[in-house]
């Protein structure tokens, strides 16, 4: 059999493009090396953030079109997976500046707190009296291992066939394109290459070398039911220096983590043991900016993610290829949005500046693993 298209990983990226493709009607092989939501990849792990506090209105409409389209999955799959209790972020007054402008030129509402709103909004913050910052209520979290089996059920039910685990060792275009794994070969007229850190090495052998970068992020869930309603929080540094983030996970508490992960990855290494000194900073931020919050951790626990020079998407087609990689640490909130982007491109539309394979920032130098989050 001939697929109209072959997904290659199926994490966030990949499973929701064939979820899409497959509701507009094309034949879909999905195959990933280990099976979606496997602790070696950048999908796994109960939650992500979701916000619409970018500081480019392209990532503001398209975190605006995943919430909408997140609550679809719900009402379709029957899987809760948004726990929207909004977000506060602080920092800089440029940074926070230009977030508001990104955020209402879409049309969407944002406002900026002084000391008193900040406490009435997260009362365990600590705040000065000239502190200041916004907050929004389209944010909060995606329960994301909800997600991915909400997107699997509804992919499997719009009939995208599923292979897992096996892991494709060579991509040959052509009229046809041949996607060979360890075991067996399959044929499609398209493929979506979405392998996350493993992308890089497929993609150099398709003569296309991108300055991507895989990095291990560690986050810490704490175990603090009392904080399960309140917003999330980014509190961003000035300079590009590493930031912290977090949000609510009901039934366990509270997540945080720094906004950078860490050299080290390995492409066959499935599971990484936590740095205690990367966790005992992280409680040090906790013990300054939430004093009150008892410093118990639930777990803490390590993932790849690939970071790209600007920190933006790659996601473009060369002929029958269609790369969709570099997550930059902030793709997973965008799920079923993102699906929809890539099937676009898949069918021919053009991809937007900010993605694409010909942009400026992607003829340099690969960025190191361990720079921030910027976006």
């Amino acid at each position: 059999m001939t697929y109209d298209t072959i997904v290659v990983g199926a994490g966030i990226f990949g499973l929701s493009t064939a979820y899409e493709l497959a509701r507009r009607g094309h034949s879909v092989l999905a195959i990933d090396r280990f099976g979606s939501g496997h602790p070696a990849t950048s999908s796994t792990g109960a939650s992500r953030s979701i916000r619409i506090a970018y500081d480019d209105p392209f990532y503001v409409a398209l975190a605006l079109e995943a919430i909408d389209s997140w609550r679809r999955l719900e009402a379709e799959t029957r899987h809760p997976i948004l726990h929207l209790t909004g977000q506060v972020d602080l920092g800089p007054a440029s940074r926070l500046a230009t977030l508001a402008e990104a955020v209402r030129a879409i049309g969407a509402p944002i406002r900026e707190l002084d000391a008193a709103d900040l406490r009435r909004h997260f009362p365990e913050l600590a705040v000065s009296p000239d502190d200041f910052g916004l907050f929004h209520p389209q944010a909060g979290t995606v329960l994301a291992e909800a997600g991915l089996r909400a997107l699997l059920q509804a992919s499997q039910k719009a009939g995208v066939t599923s292979v897992a685990p096996e892991r494709v060792i060579r991509i040959e275009p052509g009229e046809t394109v041949t996607v060979d794994t360890q075991r067996r070969r399959f044929q499609g007229k398209n493929v979506v290459v979405a392998a996350g850190p493993w992308a890089k090495a497929l993609l150099d052998d398709l003569g296309l070398d991108l300055p991507l970068a895989p990095a291990i992020a560690q986050v810490t869930f704490l175990d603090a039911p009392l904080l399960v309603d309140r917003p999330g929080i980014a509190e961003w540094r000035p300079d590009d220096q590493c930031g912290v983030y977090g949000h609510p996970v009901p039934g366990i508490g509270y997540k945080i983590a720094f906004d950078a992960g860490a050299p080290g990855w390995q492409p066959d290494v499935e599971e990484w043991a936590p740095d205690p000194d990367e966790e005992r900073r992280l409680l040090g931020w906790l013990a300054q900016r939430m004093p009150s919050v008892p410093a118990k951790v639930s777990r803490t626990q390590r993932h790849p993610w690939t970071m790209t020079p600007d920190v933006d998407f790659v996601v473009d087609r060369r002929g029958p290829l269609t790369v969709a990689c570099g997550c930059g640490g902030h793709a997973f909130k965008f799920g079923p949005a993102l699906g929809r982007l890539v099937a676009d491109i898949v069918e021919g539309a053009e991809a937007p500046s900010v993605t694409r394979l010909d942009r400026p920032a992607l003829r340099g130098a690969a960025p190191s693993p361990s720079a921030p989050i910027i976006r």
